[in-house]
């Protein structure tokens, strides 16, 4: 038995005819016949009375009418409750993104808020590569991070706007040994002390990485995930710090000098990060756009 046969059966018998319970649901009345002569083999009972010309349900009919148009109505009930729970949750949408990039984009994040105020828009701010594992654990729905890809179930799409990519800058003192010079190497960072980025974020890790590469542990005195800290701590214990280049226009600390640095290390893209063959829902795709607008 289908559902489409149960429809047919109470159709016509709420319109009592054949030819217009056929015209009602845009088939044929052949296809009618057929429908109803299966579903009462099916049941093994006559559902109409035809004795006369006249369509008239049987008792046995009548009883499956009624019980047909409970069905009937619990299974639109549940539709209805579908869609809108799908609704809902397309109006959902959990975002991860580092502080650089929600300064960076936030013309257009402010702009997705204000022309669609019924999206429930949640931020997560933290490294690219914790924010990475949420995208993968789906405790958010995408990110706005940086490359390298460290979660193979996830992908990162590039993003061609104005803000692609970022540079990293060593922060230091202006009495700092190192403060005189043009740029910085990672060897130059070796016996000084560092205050570094979290290795929840891509600069800490790859710092750490690049001075064993180099051949030395790095003397990382304090880590934290916020720069502002970092930025503090670098200037009271005299030491360093390695952050986006970007930061230094947001920065209030005037008495430290940003020098570039000069590595294959100093270089990120950045992207929309999704988890791999999952569709995005409606909320996200106009994020997305209007990241892309930046």
């Amino acid at each position: 038995m289908e559902l489409r046969q149960m429809k047919y059966f109470v159709t016509i018998a709420n319109t009592r005819s054949y030819s217009d319970a056929a015209k009602s649901l845009f088939v044929t009345q052949p296809t009618l016949s057929w429908n109803m002569q299966k579903l009462e083999e099916e049941l093994n009972v006559n559902l109409f009375d035809k004795s006369d010309n006249d369509i008239k349900l049987t008792k046995l009919g009548q009883v499956f009418y009624e019980e047909s148009i409970k069905v009937l109505e619990n299974v639109d009930n549940l539709l209805t409750k579908m869609k809108e729970e799908d609704r809902k949750e397309n109006q959902k949408l959990k975002v991860g993104l580092t502080v650089l990039f929600a300064v960076q984009y936030m013309d257009q994040i402010v702009h997705f808020t204000t022309s669609n105020p019924d999206v429930e828009l949640s931020f997560i701010q933290s490294g690219s590569i914790k924010l990475q594992k949420m995208l993968a654990d789906k405790e958010i729905d995408i990110g706005l991070i940086s490359f390298p890809v460290y979660e193979p179930s996830i992908t990162i799409q590039n993003l061609k706007t104005s803000h692609p990519n970022y540079s990293v800058s060593v922060v230091v003192p202006f009495d700092h040994p190192l403060a005189n010079k043009k740029v910085i190497k990672i060897a130059d960072l070796k016996n000084y002390a560092i205050c570094s980025l979290s290795e929840s974020y891509v600069i800490g890790k790859v710092t750490k990485e690049r001075c064993q590469e180099q051949g030395f542990q790095p003397n990382i005195i304090f880590t934290n995930g916020n720069w502002e800290v970092l930025l503090q701590n670098t200037l009271t214990t005299g030491g360093l710090t390695l952050l986006p280049q970007a930061l230094e226009r947001l920065s209030n600390f005037h008495n430290l000098k940003w020098i570039p640095l000069d590595d294959k290390a100093n270089y990120f893209e950045i992207g929309i990060a999704k988890r791999k063959d999952e569709s995005l829902n409606s909320a996200a795709v106009k994020f997305i756009d209007h990241i892309k607008s930046n």
